[in-house]
């Protein structure tokens, strides 16, 4: 619809969690390292937590991405509403074993054995079980039972737990301290802040094939801040309204009038509460990349909720340290293919 009109290459704002649109922001490799250290070092159980449309799943397939280079065995599982039963038939699939019985003893000895066949042939086997805030007392109970599965000196099965806030809540009950017991690593993913949303904006559309980014103003990208709060799923669903409301009326310019209408269309509210980037401040990565460079140092640019008091009315975010962050995904491959 609106790719010709605006020279994109594909849709930026699609709700499918790509990871080839990962954008590496500072949290998200954090919290990406954390998973890899854990799968890697074969801790057991690591937990991911984050609000939804935060990124999780789309953190997940890059993870996954990863891990098939290095010939790990993974079984991803997005519905966990499961009954026992059906939990342990998803593991005879995802894990390719030959079990006919549908006994969970007989089951459970397939799979011990599939897993110490795994690792003796150097595969690695993980199971990550995404919206993990929906799963029932009684699979949690069968998780920690799995992560039993081990020899004196490795964990045969590591399992990663992705979820909303309030699975941090769950694994706080009483009668889930053992659980929680085995969690050797929680990684969090949270809002992007308005300065990594001008980052997110700018890569994926960079992506698409818009590598200079004048389609979205500062005051246009403090307006979706507003309507969106940060949250990537959200951001994804205003900026793909605008864009088709911008087509629709042959606008080469989204406007604070587009934002607006489109929003009414996805029916989101507006919050004012925005934390301004403080004037003459300059971000730490900033900092970083120019004093590597031997570059003088220099003042932030004035953030546009100052513009009536400094009479500035953009706001640009230098994209050094957006380019150092994106090229952690090529560090986290190279990692992988070196691990031994």
């Amino acid at each position: 619809m609106y790719q010709q009109f605006y020279n994109l290459k594909e849709y930026p704002f699609r709700l499918s969690p790509d990871p080839s649109f990962m954008c590496m922001t500072t949290q998200h490799r954090e919290a990406l390292s954390g998973l890899i250290y854990s799968v890697c070092t074969q801790q057991g159980l690591t937990v991911l937590v984050g609000e939804a449309g935060t990124g999780k799943t789309t953190l997940l397939y890059s993870l996954l991405g990863l891990l098939e280079r290095r010939r790990y065995v993974t079984a991803l599982c997005t519905n966990p509403t499961l009954t026992r039963q059906e939990f342990y038939d998803l593991l005879t699939v995802k894990f390719g074993l030959e079990c006919q019985s549908a006994l969970k003893s007989r089951q459970l000895v397939a799979l011990q054995e599939k897993l110490l066949q795994n690792r003796e042939a150097g595969r690695p086997s993980l199971l990550i079980i995404d919206e993990a805030q929906r799963l029932p007392t009684e699979l949690l109970e069968e998780i920690r039972l799995l992560l039993n599965m081990e020899t004196p000196r490795d964990k045969l099965l590591d399992i990663i737990m992705s979820g909303q806030p309030e699975l941090s809540e769950i694994l706080g009950r009483p009668e889930l301290r053992q659980l929680k017991q085995r969690i050797s690593c929680i990684c969090k993913l949270k809002a992007l802040s308005l300065e990594e949303l001008q980052e997110y904006l700018h890569h994926r559309l960079s992506l698409a094939g818009l590598p200079d980014q004048t389609l979205f103003s500062g005051d246009a990208i403090e307006l979706i801040y507003g309507y969106t709060q940060g949250i990537p799923r959200l951001v994804n669903s205003l900026c793909n309204g605008a864009l088709q409301t911008g087509f629709a009326m042959q606008s080469k310019d989204i406007t604070l009038p587009i934002i607006e209408e489109a929003a009414r269309d996805l029916e989101l509210r507006s919050s004012p509460e925005i934390v301004p980037i403080p004037n003459g401040v300059v971000p730490a990565a900033v900092k970083a990349d120019e004093s590597a460079a031997g570059a003088p140092p220099r003042l932030a640019p004035v953030h546009p909720i100052n513009k009536a008091v400094n009479g500035n009315s953009e706001y640009r975010m230098p994209l050094e340290g957006y380019a150092t962050r994106q090229k952690s995904m090529g560090f986290f491959a190279s990692l992988m293919d070196r691990w031994k």
